[in-house]
Formats: structure tokens, C-alpha cells, sequence
């Protein structure tokens, strides 16, 4: 083994790893004695030529990334080189001598509160810089950092963006639901820290995480993992729940808002013991000799409310409420209630528990109330309007939204939610007016950017909308959701190959977004890039099998190259997973006239036309082979009702083509000089975003 050589130069020690995905060596390279290294040889799951070039392709990106990120920062693992040896891939990564977590977070053996906190901080400072660069982790665990021996620091290594490339393989111990169902955040990286946390506090084994994560609450799906004999700082409890929140939007945001709150943590023990003797100092000084100031009085009512059981049933509420405990907070709340029925906070917070559960009509009702008692409660009317917008109650949200702007002009939220509730009615000139408010108040409210880019789109306010896009991609270089509608607006600007980029970037950023994957697959196949709109559409597929469009559109991607039988195939798989899509009966009615049958062919357009009676293209299909049967009137009948929609629907070549139709049948008896059927097209994305 010793005699061993890789790419020439890197001699082989020993073996390190050998995993399913992965064989791992630690090497030494011949060129730079004594110097070591560890090679990775990459096992793909295809093995089809034109396949592993598009892999190795995206992987040499991924890994020319990382290697600019880890010149900025020392505790990331460089990315030395990579090549191909006997069609086989290999990375090489920096050595880094020192030991794994895993040999500081043992079983049964918990870490104390001040090295858990210390492990935190030091890991999102690393994050931190990641993020910001656009990369996700995506594989943090006890494992993948490493505690460096020259100098005692953590290192994070094996990024598993550049596993992606390769394999959907995840450690469900450490990955959120959002991630392995491949809506990959930033804040999957929080969420596998927290996971860290709670292993390292708890002294847990892989084993028991994976227990552990099984214990979760019903309603919420949060995980249920602290205990009575756990002695730590009830805020800290708070940072990590916040961190492993199952709905990543409930999540913190950004690693940077986890730091601070840890650093305001780690502030507050370390001055504790001070600010109480202040605190004591004053309340004595203020009843010795400034009774004045009403010191005894404000004295006296922290003591009532210390012993108020009204007050503490609040605080408990609260408490739950922070934990993502919903339901328990609303048992707090209703008994808070039930002692205090004019209690307008209580029932502002309960509504805030119930809407988190997703009963909107009872948030609704408990804002109502809130309301009721306190009529100058901005917050209550902003918390129903959206619980009205959810029940699709729009213009009752607007005007809630409208009153929690009354009471606080500057509620950049209130005015983002009114423009939400506006697009609904189709009030665009007031949606962008309340979109532009918020971003005015609030200039980096990458949301409000979003929403106003897609409005102005749908009006035909392309390079409005271009300039919003680009706004969210200079505030937040990895938000794939503004790759993806810039994309979107490109192919509407016919910039086909602008558009492939931006969606290739948004791919880059969620190697799962199938909506990016959807459309770059319709401009390869437009640019006649056959296999490389195959993969596209294969990707899809292997990532959510019943995703109807990706068989639609690749039905059409095989129907344009003359598989005729392969479109038939995809659309028959897509009408098996949506019996009524009229589109698919119209493409695949297509395919059969292409293979000379017609009878299948006419009994597809028939039920495209019985699912939907407006169904412009199926009318002129079947106009067509009515033609070709000699069948004059029923043909003519069929392309006036397809003229008629063409024109209703402003589709102006296509209501002149039926016309030329209609008078070539009148005109003469044969049918020489019918056209083909009509495509359907692709199935248009919308600028809806998922």
C-alpha cells in the first residue's frame, strides 16, 4: 500500500475511511516532503460519460469555492486540489492533526454550560463567514469539526455541499426536516449546531440523538429534550430551542443573530452578581432617603407581583410560548383568563399560540378580543389581519393592517402584510405602494424586495423588477429564491442564456430546488442541449417522483426530438398522477397523431376538451384530425371554437392560423393542406414562488 501513488505524486499512507460514498487516504505528496494531505476518491451513482462530466463539472465549481473561502478564514479546511485518475475523481484537502468532537462529546459524560456556550460562539464565527459567501454546510456534526492541536481551535471540514454533487445521503441525526426534504436555508446549519448543543450538554451518543429526536411534541413537532435535573441557564435553554425549531422559519434567521444572543447571555452571568448588589443598593438607598421618587412604592409592587399567581401564570406562558411548548402556553393563558376575563395581553398572546398551531379562526377570535378590551392595540389588529389572510379574508386584512399602521406609521411588517393582502384583490398600484413603504422603513427587508420584483414583473415592469432581484442578491448573496425569479424575468427578456446562469446559481445555493431545475430544463431543451435537459428533468424526478410537471415537460423535451413513444410514456405517468390534466391528454393526443393514431389521438383531445371546455389548443387538435378524416363540418365547428378562444385569450397568430384553417376547408373539399397539430407548449411557470 505504502508503494502506492496517486495522480503521480501523492503517496499513500493508510487508509483513513472506506464509505459507501467515499474512500478517504491520508497521503503524502512526494513534491513537499514530510507534508500530509488527505485524498478523497469519490464513488457517483451513474456511470454514464456525459453524465459524469456535467458531476465533475459542478463538482470542480463547488470545490473552486470553497478553496476562495477557506483563504478568508483559517478554521475552514482548505481544498487543496482536485483530479481524475483511471475516470475516478479525487479531491485533495488539507490535513488538519488534531481530534473530532466526538472525542469531547461522550456518552454520559455532559459538557458544562461555559464549554457548551464557548463551542457555540466559536462554530457560528466560523458560520458566519460561510454564509456570507453563499455556502451552506450542510453536514455539521461532532464529527466534521475538529479540534486543532497547534493551537486548540475548531476547524470545520468535509462541507457536504460537495457531497450533494454526488449523493442525497444525509445524517438524519443532525438534518432538519426542510433539508432532507430538500429545501435547503441557511439556517439547516443552525439547526445541526443546536443539535451539536444538545448532544454536548446532554452526553449524548449518535444513537441516542436519533432517540432523542423521536421524542418530539405532537402538535408542534418540536423536540422534547431538556429535564428537570438539567441545571443550566433557562435563556440558554431558549438560544438552543430557537435553534432546532422544526419549522425553519420559527428558526433563528442568521448566525450572527444566535451570537449576539449569546453574547448578551454570556454578558449578563458575568456582571449578575454586580448588577444584584446594585439593585439592592438603590432599593435601600431609595427607602432610606428618596421617597420621593416613589422607590418604596415601585419596592413594594415587584414584591405583589413576584407573589401575583396572575403575573406568574403570564411569565410561565411566555416562557412555553418562547419554547415553542404552543399548546401548553395557551393552557397558561386560558387559565390567566379565566382569573383576569379583561386581560387584553392574554388573549393577544394565546391568539399568537393558536396561530402558530394553524387554527386561524381561533387567533382571529382571541385578537377580536384583544381588540375588544384595548381599542388602541396596534399589535392585536396587526396578529388578525394575518389570521384573516390565512383564512382568505383579504380586504377584513386590509383594513387591520390599515388600523395597525394608524397606530404605528412605522410598522414595516404591517405594510409588507397589507401588500400581500392588496395583490390578492388585485389592488397592484396599492400592493407596490405598501411593498415600497416597508422596504423605505425598513432597507434591507429582502421579503419586500421579492414580492414587489414579482409584482412588477406581472406588469410588465421588467427592469423595475430586475433591479429588485438584484437588491436581494447584494443584500444576500445565497438567497436562490432571487436567482430564481431574476431567471424567471431573463427568459421573459429572451436572455435564455442570463436566465440558464441565474437558475444554474439558485441550483448551486439548494441543489434541490425543482423549480430551477424545471426551468433550465425547458432552455436546454429550447437550446437543443438534449442530454443536458434530460438530466434536469431525471433530477426532478429522482427528487420528487410525483411531481407532475417534470414528466409533463419532459414528455414535451422527447416529443421535440422525435421520441414520440418516450413522450407518451411521461405524459401517460403524469395523467396517472393527475387524471384531470388537460394539458397532458392535449401533448400526448400529439404523440399518438405523430405515430399515425388517430383514434387515440382523438379520444385524448376529446377528454382535454371535456376536463376543460375552454381548452383552445385540444378544439384545433382535434380540428385537425376531423380534417384529415374528411370530416369538413365537425372540423370547421372545431376551429371556430378554437378561433374564438384564441381571440379571447389574445393568442393573435394563433386565432389567425385557425383562420387560414377554416377558409382552406371552406374553400376546398380536401384536407392537403391542414397543418400539423398545435403544441401545447411548456407548461408556463408563474412567478409564484415555492
Amino acid at each position: 500500500m505504502n508503494s502506492h501513488f496517486l495522480d503521480r505524486r501523492y503517496r499513500i499512507l493508510k487508509v483513513l475511511k472506506d464509505g459507501e460514498k467515499a474512500k478517504t487516504y491520508l497521503v503524502e505528496d512526494v513534491n513537499l516532503p514530510a507534508k500530509e494531505f488527505v485524498v478523497k476518491q469519490l464513488y457517483f451513482s451513474t456511470s454514464n460519460a456525459q453524465n459524469l462530466t456535467i458531476l465533475h463539472r459542478l463538482l470542480a465549481s463547488k470545490v473552486t469555492t470553497l478553496e476562495q473561502l477557506a483563504q478568508e478564514n483559517d478554521q475552514i479546511q482548505k481544498q487543496i486540489a482536485y483530479f481524475e485518475e483511471n475516470e475516478e475523481f479525487y479531491l485533495v484537502q488539507e490535513f488538519i492533526g488534531g481530534n473530532p468532537l466526538t472525542d469531547e462529546i461522550l456518552p454520559g459524560q455532559p459538557l458544562r454550560e461555559d464549554q457548551v456556550i464557548s463551542l457555540l460562539s466559536e462554530i457560528l464565527e466560523i458560520l458566519i463567514v460561510v454564509h456570507s459567501r453563499g455556502v451552506i454546510h450542510q453536514d455539521i456534526k461532532p464529527e466534521n469539526i475538529i479540534r486543532r492541536d497547534s493551537d486548540k481551535k475548531l476547524v470545520l471540514v468535509d462541507f457536504n455541499s460537495i457531497n450533494e454533487v454526488r449523493s442525497n445521503s444525509h445524517h438524519l441525526e443532525y438534518t432538519p426536516i426542510e433539508q432532507v426534504n430538500g429545501n435547503l436555508k441557511y439556517n439547516s446549519d443552525i439547526y445541526a449546531l443546536g443539535i451539536v448543543a444538545i448532544a454536548a450538554l446532554l452526553g449524548l451518543s449518535t444513537n441516542e440523538i436519533s432517540h432523542l429526536r423521536n421524542q418530539k411534541h405532537r402538535f408542534t413537532n418540536e423536540i422534547i429534550w431538556q429535564n428537570k435535573n438539567l441545571k443550566i441557564n433557562k435563556k440558554l435553554i431558549i438560544i438552543i430551542n430557537k435553534m432546532v425549531r422544526f419549522d425553519y422559519r420559527k428558526r433563528y434567521q442568521y448566525a450572527t443573530e444566535v451570537l449576539d444572543d449569546l453574547k448578551k447571555l454570556t454578558s449578563l452571568e458575568d456582571n449578575q452578581q454586580n448588577r444584584h448588589s446594585k439593585k439592592l443598593l438603590l432599593v435601600m438607598t431609595g427607602i432610606a432617603g428618596c421617597l420621593t421618587l416613589g422607590i418604596v412604592g415601585w419596592f413594594l409592587q415587584l414584591q405583589k407581583s413576584e407573589n401575583n399567581p396572575q403575573q406568574k401564570l403570564y411569565q410561565e406562558g411566555l416562557n412555553k410560548y418562547d419554547a415553542a411548548n404552543y399548546e401548553g402556553a395557551i393552557q397558561d393563558f386560558s387559565q390567566l383568563i379565566k382569573l383576569e376575563p379583561k386581560n387584553a395581553l392574554a388573549y393577544n398572546k394565546r391568539g399568537d399560540a393558536y396561530y402558530r398551531l394553524g387554527d386561524y379562526e381561533q387567533a382571529q377570535a382571541d385578537s377580536s378580543q384583544a381588540i375588544l378590551l384595548n381599542p388602541q392595540d396596534a399589535n392585536a389588529y396587526y396578529d388578525r389581519g394575518f389570521a384573516l389572510y390565512e383564512l382568505r379574508k383579504y380586504k377584513e386584512a386590509i383594513a387591520d393592517y390599515t388600523q395597525a399602521i394608524k397606530f404605528n406609521s412605522q410598522d414595516a411588517y404591517a405594510y409588507y402584510g397589507r401588500g400581500l393582502a392588496r395583490v390578492q384583490i388585485k389592488d397592484n398600484k396599492g400592493a407596490l405602494g405598501d411593498f415600497t413603504k416597508a422596504i423605505a422603513i425598513k432597507p434591507e427587508y429582502r421579503e419586500a424586495y421579492l414580492q414587489r420584483g414579482i409584482l412588477r414583473r406581472r406588469l410588465k415592469l421588467r427592469q423595475a423588477a430586475m433591479q429588485d432581484f438584484d437588491k436581494i442578491i447584494k443584500i444576500d448573496p445565497s438567497d436562490a429564491r432571487a436567482f430564481y425569479q431574476r431567471g424567471l424575468t431573463q427568459v421573459i427578456n429572451k436572455q435564455k442564456y442570463a436566465a440558464l446562469k441565474d437558475y444554474s446559481d439558485a441550483i448551486n445555493i439548494n441543489p434541490k430546488y425543482i423549480e430551477a431545475y424545471l426551468n433550465r430544463g425547458d432552455i436546454y431543451s429550447d437550446l437543443g442541449n438534449k442530454i443536458e435537459a434530460a438530466e434536469d428533468y431525471n433530477t426532478i424526478i429522482k427528487l420528487d417522483p410525483k411531481f407532475v410537471s417534470a414528466y409533463i415537460h419532459r414528455g414535451i423535451h422527447r416529443f421535440s426530438f422525435g421520441d414520440y413513444k418516450g413522450a407518451i410514456q411521461d405524459y401517460t405517468e403524469a395523467l396517472k398522477l393527475d387524471p384531470n390534466d388537460a394539458a397532458a391528454y392535449n401533448n400526448r393526443g400529439n404523440a399518438y397523431l405523430e405515430l399515425g393514431n388517430r383514434k387515440a389521438a382523438n379520444q385524448d383531445y376529446s377528454q382535454a376538451i371535456a376536463i376543460d371546455a375552454n381548452n383552445a389548443l385540444a378544439y384545433y387538435n382535434r380540428g385537425v384530425i376531423r380534417a384529415k378524416q374528411k370530416n369538413k363540418q365537425g372540423a370547421i365547428a372545431d376551429f371556430r371554437k378554437a378561433a374564438k378562444l384564441f381571440q379571447q385569450q389574445g393568442e393573435k397568430d394563433s386565432y389567425q392560423d385557425t383562420q387560414r384553417e377554416i377558409a382552406i376547408l371552406q374553400n376546398k373539399s380536401g384536407a392537403g393542406n391542414i397543418t400539423r397539430p398545435k403544441s401545447g407548449g411548456r407548461e408556463k411557470k408563474g412567478s409564484r414562488e415555492y
